[in-house]
């Protein structure tokens, strides 16, 4: 299939990558190209119908000309299973099927710009084994899902290098070395610094004479001039010109389109001065405004990559395991702290954090987030245990063989099969506006120089200062830079959210539905046993001990109970079934157990717990609010409507009127919260559901946004948008005031960008900006935006948090 681009051929430069062709380059019938490499991408592209990369907003393709020669086996270390485990997100086990997925994220040091992330999320058009593709610019990884009976590791990174995106195996990547890309703007911008110096120094003697020079000395600086400038336009400036010609091209108008105009406009003046004779130009000017425009590129990758940096290491879940700690006690202790050898107990329903072996002599393991295989798998005694996996049925009892990483955490987290589809709202801001921002630019040029005409110096001058002044940058820069940093302040104060939008869902909240036990209560605590027997007290106790709910985890304890469990079955929001010493056990509400035994059960305040068929006792239980929760909801009451959805009993409800009124319902099953949730949303309400996530699920997804409370447990909560540490709830009003100046923050950074526009372009226009003055403002803008951006969420954050 022959590629359908039909921009014209520019014989100079690589269809490819954009690059000179050096020596006639290489001719296909695609056009001409810098190398056989470039040459077969992009017929490979071309073949696939994705030649639609070369017609995307910014930089072109990746140059293959320093890429071969390549050995053919580059790649066969990924065969080794060592080798592989660093790619792989959790490594498939087997007996999974032979189409179970995998998931691998690559580190691709060559992943540069937008063009390159929409080549490697369509992926799967190269491969039909590859499902699907995800591209992190700011981390340059690419995480592929992709069948296991069709492809190998090896073949998905092959895949990768075949369309000129390298991937590096090289195990933990360095946080903070410096990428190819990054280098490259360091070469640009150390070149561009260098001749900007040193045009100044040349023309340091005409400024200060306020007159022309001799024509001898002048003549020669104007050469010098020259000579640096055209490197500076070639290669510091590059980037900005093939990105504007590749979307002329293409029939589009992007954003690189009035910068690329504004620097050849300078520089086509300067020579044509120079030539004729009129005037020394401003190539100084120009080759500052190119040093300003790279230095502001700079920070904003900086930026960026602190803005990555919070998400790799601060976005983990903040997630517990209970860890063996002598005598018989299971002690929560925090990830960082669970180092290999460590004993772990996990109930059903949490994640293995990390590679382990079962101490147990079966247990059965839910692979499911990491294979997308639905059926659970049987381990036994010393068998190994991947991280991601799912227990299902009852607790086991568990030996970690590797360090944690928090990182495969956060991948698990956001996983494609719990990632919803949410409005870019203001974060595509630069995407919408690009174009007819572009288009006003130009004609305000074309008309600013037409109303001086026929002074032709003006009127250059006026088009030249219209095409350098605007710029559209920092409006693009205001929402991923306040977001990112909102993200960053969240985290450490204990609420981690999954991508930036979230952000702007939680400011957006006018309605919050709260759960109540393990949210506004700290988890159940265990008053007394009613009608038990020692004996019977330790059924319950170790059937209880298989369940992650905040009531059963308050009824095992934290000693060890002896016992054998067999198989388990547990109701969400109602109680659990299971054999305990080859005894039928039940605990949970008084309607689950009635309907276990066929006989009526009092309702009575506590936790039934029947014994092979009839009710037995009842455990009674306090749940202590979470201490200055009270306030929380005082603060939270003045500015959004309030409720409480509880599976409880409701015996406390005289204790919570105080908060929220007539806004609580008791006795609330999983489908009833759904409802509930899916009803306020229907009535135009903005709903922020907030739960322990094991109840709630359904609730938490429906919501605008969810949110997730997480003590000591490690359950995943893949239906929520973000998670919220026990300690941090009461901190809740001021962490969604955080979130709703972020939404200000962007506003005002809106605001200001816009009102620098107006006010540039407006002396432009008059006559009364410079191309030197031009040169320092233009950058001056993205620059401003980035601080504010930044520097008022961190001001902002501090104040909020210490409030």
């Amino acid at each position: 299939m022959e590629a359908t681009f039909d921009a014209p051929i520019v014989l100079t430069t690589c269809r490819h990558c954009g690059d000179p062709c050096a020596g006639g380059g290489v001719r296909s019938s695609h056009g001409r190209f810098c190398c056989d490499g470039c040459a077969t991408v992009f017929a490979l592209l071309a073949d696939r119908g994705l030649d639609d990369y070369y017609a995307c907003d910014v930089a072109p393709g990746v140059s293959q000309r320093t890429a071969g020669p390549r050995e053919a086996d580059r790649f066969a270390a990924l065969d080794d299973p060592a080798v592989a485990g660093r790619v792989l997100v959790g490594t498939p086990p087997e007996g999974t099927g032979a189409g179970a997925l995998a998931c691998a994220v690559f580190d691709v040091p060559s992943l540069h710009c937008a063009s390159c992330v929409w080549l490697l999320e369509r992926l799967w058009q190269v491969d039909d084994g590859i499902v699907r593709a995800e591209a992190d610019l700011l981390r340059r990884t690419v995480q592929v899902w992709f069948r296991r009976d069709h492809l190998t590791l090896r073949a998905v990174a092959e895949r990768l290098a075949s369309i000129g995106y390298e991937p590096e195996i090289a195990g933990e990547a360095r946080q903070g070395a410096a990428t190819p890309a990054l280098r490259r703007l360091y070469v640009q911008l150390g070149l561009a610094g260098f001749a900007a110096g040193n045009m100044m120094i040349f023309s340091i003697p005409r400024y200060a004479n306020g007159a022309p020079l001799e024509p001898t000395f002048q003549a020669l600086f104007d050469a010098l001039n020259l000579v640096l400038a055209t490197p500076v336009l070639i290669v510091s400036a590059g980037d900005w010109l093939r990105g504007a010609w590749r979307a002329l091209a293409a029939g589009r108008l992007t954003l690189d389109v009035p910068v690329a105009l504004g620097l050849v406009a300078l520089y086509t003046r300067s020579v044509a001065e120079i030539a004729t004779g009129t005037g020394p130009g401003f190539l100084d000017a120009f080759a500052g405004l190119v040093f300003f425009l790279l230095i502001g590129r700079l920070f904003q990758q900086k930026a960026f990559d602190r803005i990555a940096f919070d998400r790799t290491w601060r976005s983990f879940l903040p997630l517990t395991v209970r860890v063996a700690a002598g005598d018989g006690v299971w002690q929560a202790t925090p990830l960082d702290d669970v180092r290999p050898g460590d004993r772990v107990l996990l109930r059903p329903q949490e994640v293995v954090p990390a590679d382990a072996r079962l101490l147990d002599a079966t247990g059965t393991i839910d692979y499911a987030f990491v294979t997308g295989e639905t059926s659970p798998v049987s381990v036994g005694d010393g068998e190994l245990v991947r991280a991601g996996g799912r227990v299902v049925g009852r607790a086991l009892r568990l030996v970690i063989v590797a360090e944690i990483h928090h990182t495969e955490l956060a991948r698990l987290w956001q996983h494609p099969a719990f990632t919803r589809a949410t409005q870019p709202w203001l974060t595509d801001v630069g995407g919408r506006f690009g174009a007819w921002f572009t288009a006003a630019t130009l004609l305000l040029a074309v008309a600013g120089a037409a109303a001086w005409w026929p002074d032709a110096a003006m009127a250059a001058q006026v088009a030249s200062a219209v095409l350098i002044i605007a710029c559209p940058c920092a409006l693009t820069l205001a929402a991923p830079v306040t977001l990112g940093t909102a993200m960053g302040i969240l985290g450490r104060a204990g609420l981690y959210v999954k991508q930036p939008a979230v952000v702007l869902d939680l400011s957006r909240v006018d309605t919050i539905v709260f759960d109540k036990t393990g949210t506004l209560t700290g988890g159940a605590r265990l008053a007394e046993p009613v009608d038990l027997t020692p004996y019977e007290w330790r059924l319950a106790r170790r059937l209880a001990a298989e369940s992650a709910h905040p009531i059963s985890r308050a009824i095992a304890g934290d000693t060890v109970v002896d016992g054998t469990v067999g198989e388990t079955i547990e109701t969400p929001g109602a109680g659990i079934l299971g054999t305990v010493d080859h005894r039928t056990v039940a605990i949970g509400t008084p309607a689950f157990v009635a309907g276990l035994t066929g006989r009526p059960v009092p309702a009575v305040t506590g936790t039934a717990v029947a014994i092979d068929g009839r009710l037995r006792g009842w455990a009674r239980l306090a749940a202590p609010a979470r201490r200055g929760i009270a306030s929380a909801l005082a603060r939270l009451s003045c500015t959004t409507t309030v409720w409480l959805l509880s599976g409880d009993d409701g015996a406390d409800a005289d204790d919570w009127a105080p908060f929220f009124g007539g806004r609580v319902r008791f006795r609330q099953s999983p489908d009833d919260k759904l409802a509930f949730v899916e009803a306020r949303r229907r009535a135009g309400a903005h709903v922020l559901m907030i739960g322990d996530g094991l109840n709630d699920a359904g609730a938490l997804a429906a919501a605008d946004a969810g949110l997730a409370v997480s003590d000591d447990t490690a359950c995943l909560v893949p239906a929520c948008d973000a998670v919220i540490g026990g300690d941090a709830v009461p901190r809740l009003p001021a962490l969604l005031a955080i979130a709703r100046r972020a939404r200000q923050v962007i506003v005002l950074c809106f605001a200001v960008s816009v009102a620098y526009n107006v006010l540039g372009l407006g002396l432009a226009l008059t006559g009364r900006l410079t191309p030197l003055a031009t040169a320092v403002l233009m950058p001056v803008s993205s620059l401003t935006i980035i601080g504010l951006a930044a520097g008022a969420m961190r001001w902002i954050g501090r104040k909020a948090v210490a409030a």
